[in-house]
């Protein structure tokens, strides 16, 4: 979804972060759209992203998994906007399953890769990007609507990483009349 609407115009995540953003964006509160509603879905936006085996479907287990793997990103990507860490515990339940193994790519660097089959090693590819990222210091431009209804995840590509809206035009605009309007009374 990041590569197809934008609120506001903005540029999708660069590769693979745009990965993550789609993921979380599988779901938009506001719209009461969730693109990953039950198993069947999941699967075919796996499939849809090579993340999935032709063959393979997703257990109960994972579904649930990626459900809560996709709320704590969310909530991370939030901590990012607000500069603070929110709760992961719901983040951490579903990561411990999870398995991963280092690898080392030909300049001797380490990384972290997925590790099982199926689901979960779909989920620990999206996990390992964001690793990937936070050591390369783009996770914290990935951020979160401030707009508690929204929850748009996007790419700050501004200067001075201020962003705090998915789109000033909208979400922003909307809650500063908000907040105005609560003064005034």
């Amino acid at each position: 979804m990041a590569h197809g609407f934008q609120p506001g115009g903005r540029a999708p995540a660069p590769p693979p972060l745009d990965l993550v953003q789609d993921f979380v964006n599988t779901e938009i509160p506001e719209w009461q759209q969730d693109d990953i509603a039950d198993p069947e879905r999941l699967a075919a936006w796996l499939h849809a992203r090579g993340l999935l085996g032709a063959d393979e479907v997703v257990e109960p287990g994972a579904y649930v998994r990626a459900r809560a793997l996709r709320t704590g990103l969310r909530a991370l990507a939030l901590g990012n906007t607000e500069g603070a860490l929110p709760s992961v515990d719901g983040l951490v339940a579903a990561l411990r399953p999870l398995r991963f193994a280092l690898a080392l790519d030909s300049a001797g660097q380490l990384s972290v890769a997925p590790a099982g089959a199926g689901a979960d090693r779909a989920l620990g590819t999206i996990v390992a990007v964001v690793i990937d990222a936070q050591r390369a210091g783009t996770w914290q431009r990935l951020k979160a609507c401030r707009k508690q209804s929204c929850g748009w995840v996007f790419y700050d590509a501004s200067r001075n990483r201020s962003s705090s809206w998915c789109a000033m035009a909208i979400c922003g605009n909307r809650m500063k009349t908000a907040s105005y309007r609560r003064r005034r009374a």
